[in-house]
């Protein structure tokens, strides 16, 4: 029987260097230019990338929920996303 070994996924962080970083946190938040973003203590550019990567994933997702509603069945899928959005809205 074949072995199959689990390899770590390399973190975005580890893989990017310093400035690399800063430029990230440019990308999402405009307000900062790269020297700003390299005055900010190590730990705020973590907490600045995460909640961007996070408010990204929930936009893919909702996208991905919108792309797929209306196949459900009977339309239920666009039910819900028409509840849920109502929810948020309020």
């Amino acid at each position: 029987m074949a072995e199959i070994r689990v390899q770590k996924i390399p973190s975005p962080s580890r893989d990017l260097s310093k400035r690399e970083l800063y430029a990230t946190v440019c990308y999402f938040y405009p307000q900062y230019t790269l020297k700003d973003a390299a005055k900010l203590p190590a730990r705020d550019v973590q907490l600045l990338l995460k909640v961007a990567m996070r408010q990204q994933s929930a936009t893919y997702l909702n996208l991905t929920q919108i792309a797929a509603a209306p196949h459900t069945e009977k339309g239920e899928g666009v039910k819900n996303l028409i509840d849920l959005y109502k929810e948020a809205a309020r």
